[in-house]
């Protein structure tokens, strides 16, 4: 530990410490020579011996911008590297973040413009210099209300921030976090960060600015920002929205790219695309109009079905995040069928592809194999075999009871030889899974998970395993697997697993304690499902059951008066209803209160039971009960 009025290198002064960072030790001190306030930092033990220190120091006493502060000196001493720097007075955004502060839309863009242009000068360095710990914290406001990117890890060309000093579980893109779990389980990582890293936790830390939510590595953005009611313009939110998206293909792929899209921060706004030819065509005069006629008609066709369909595909995009699996059916193939669009997918097939595979998973999501084969087997003819459509393809085959033979599918698809080791071990766990071996479908699991790297298979691992022990009526190790998916991947999908299997292991426990704390699991999985507009009634009414379960009756009447006004003609809505009023009159020992409110729910409800039933010729077990209750109550 360094001693206050200590000099450093003959040239930097000690005046005490003042916190510590993602790396190492930080102190105030002061350069004698220029007479400034300075930063040490020492590094600490376990980096010591991590970096090329000469070469790195060289490199970064180079770098020069007016976002950065200037790196003037490393020193290696007998107890460890230090790194001399600027000192930013002000505060960091956590400063501001930890207040309550609200950011005006003139102050984002401002400073977005400001991460773009540092991390694009940082990235254009040879080597590129990765950040790797972007996050409130490391980025200063100072005097002029300007940015200062600080404490860059020593990042050079990924090496160093492969170690992941410091990261941030809220602010590190998914396969950084991977990458640490990788290293953390002594597993072999084929991951390789990139400045898409950047992009996301740059990505993340305006999604804090802007909505007050904060992200996850595990679990991605809490909220889609699309959806959220914020005083910002649609197109910054689409620029966040693409960059912090879970796959890394799907964000800007370079700085410069995310740069270009705040210049033209309107163009990013759905709505702004519609007048784009109108405005060409109100530049030209009467006269070049005339002259050009044609050819404006030709170009205005092609940006028009240009446009139709990138507007057609990003609108599917959206509903494969947020939608059904019915509604994500029923879109794809509307879109496969518009003939506006019929040249587009034929110039890139890969996006055919995409759409492909993306109505197979809804369709082995709704366990309809057969139909999912037809498309998976599609998205594979189109040319575009990549492995996990190769795998895909292989489950629902092993789901439908098919042959699954690795060496006959390569006679189609020579890829297959060539697929990673979990991929086939899951492969093989689907197999046993149809053929009734749960047990050994576990080990295949078991095996799979070991030896997977990759986010979406361990995904796709704990589903299975989920499934295997629903079957065998083991609910609280399905409702477990289930909740382990959700470390990986954040979609309503999960999250409705999550709580639907959570509340079934809730329902078959005898103990109180431990029922109750599987509920109160599955609640805040349907909670953050509800909280979003475009949940489903089926997410609405569990909401409700679940704190129904909970003994919550008034919360759960809430939710039910809500879904009361959506579904006027629903009598489940006000048989629930009913059963918590009845609740409530338990809990205080008599109906008086809740009397007038139960019969005139029950009055409808029963109205609209009785239309249902001569619709449907079916009765509802749940109805007759109540029936039962209240012949009791009057009695």
């Amino acid at each position: 530990m360094l001693q206050n009025g200590e000099i450093l290198g003959g040239m930097y002064q000690v005046i005490g410490e003042i916190g510590k960072g993602g790396s190492g030790i930080i102190y105030l001190g002061y350069h004698l020579r220029l007479q400034k306030q300075i930063v040490i930092k020492k590094i600490k033990d376990i980096n010591v011996g991590q970096i090329n220190t000469r070469i790195e120091a060289d490199i970064l006493k180079k770098l020069h911008h007016r976002y950065l502060p200037q790196v003037y000196d490393f020193l290696e001493m007998q107890d460890g590297i230090y790194t001399i720097i600027d000192y930013i007075p002000g505060h960091d955004l956590s400063y501001y973040l930890g207040r309550n502060y609200n950011f005006p839309e003139e102050t984002i863009l401002k400073w977005m413009h400001q991460m773009c242009e540092v991390l694009e000068y940082l990235h254009s360095q040879k080597p590129p210099i990765l950040h790797s710990d972007i996050k409130p914290g490391n980025i200063m406001v100072t005097e002029n209300d300007d940015i200062c990117l600080i404490d860059f890890n020593v990042s050079l060309d990924g090496e160093v921030s492969k170690e992941l000093q410091g990261l941030s579980r809220s602010y590190a893109a998914p396969e950084q976090f991977q990458y640490a779990l990788d290293r953390m389980y002594g597993k072999h990582s084929k991951i390789v960060l990139d400045a898409r890293m950047d992009i996301y936790s740059m990505g993340a830390v305006f999604y804090r600015l802007m909505t007050g939510w904060t992200p996850d590595a595990e679990s991605g953005m809490p909220y889609s920002i699309m959806e959220m009611n914020l005083p910002y313009n649609n197109g910054i939110k689409a620029i966040i929205n693409r960059a912090t998206a879970w796959e890394p293909s799907h964000r800007f792929q370079t700085v410069k790219q995310m740069r270009k899209a705040l210049n033209n921060v309107e163009r990013m706004d759905p709505q702004y695309k519609a007048l784009t030819n109108l405005q060409i065509l109100i530049t030209f005069g009467s006269g070049l109009l005339i002259l050009f006629g044609i050819f404006l008609i030709l170009f205005g066709t092609m940006s028009n079905k240009k446009e139709k369909w990138q507007e057609a595909y990003e609108s599917f995009y959206e509903i494969t995040e947020s939608g059904t699996d019915s509604e994500v059916v029923t879109e794809g193939i509307d879109l496969l069928n518009n003939g506006s669009v019929q040249g587009a997918l034929k110039k890139y097939p890969e996006k055919k592809a995409e759409i492909l595979h993306a109505i197979g998973d809804s369709y082995f999501r709704q366990k309809q194999y057969e139909d999912a084969i037809d498309y998976y087997k599609e998205a594979l003819d189109t040319g575009e075999v990549q492995e996990n459509y190769l795998r895909d393809y292989m489950m629902a085959l092993a789901r439908s009871g098919k042959n699954v033979e690795q060496s006959v599918i390569e006679i189609e698809y020579p890829e297959a030889a060539y697929m990673e080791r979990a991929d086939v071990e899951l492969i093989e766990a689907q197999t046993k899974y149809t053929q009734g071996e749960f047990e050994e479908a576990l080990i295949k699991c078991e095996d799979a998970l070991a030896q997977s790297t990759d986010i979406e298979v361990s995904s796709l691992i704990c589903v299975l395993e989920s499934e295997i022990y629903t079957e065998q009526e083991e609910y609280t190790k399905a409702a477990d697997s289930a909740i382990r998916v959700t470390k990986f991947d954040s979609s309503k999908d999960a999250r409705r697993r999550a709580g639907s299997l959570a509340f079934e292991a809730g329902n078959h426990l005898e103990d109180t304690k431990e029922k109750n704390g599987w509920y109160e699991k599955a609640r805040k999985y349907y909670e953050t499902l509800c909280q979003d507009e475009t949940c489903s009634y089926e997410d609405e009414m569990n909401y409700a059951l679940v704190l129904q379960a909970l003994e919550q009756y008034s919360d759960s009447n809430v939710c039910l008066r809500k879904m009361r006004e959506e579904y006027p003609d629903d009598y489940k809505v006000l048989m629930w209803m009913c059963y918590n009023y009845l609740g409530i009159g338990n809990q205080k020992g008599s109906m008086a209160e809740v009397e007038s409110d139960l019969n005139f729910s029950y009055s409808s409800c029963k109205y609209l039971y009785s239309q249902d039933e001569s619709m449907t010729g079916s009765s509802d077990e749940d109805m007759e009960k109540l029936n039962e209750l209240m012949k009791q109550l009057e009695e």
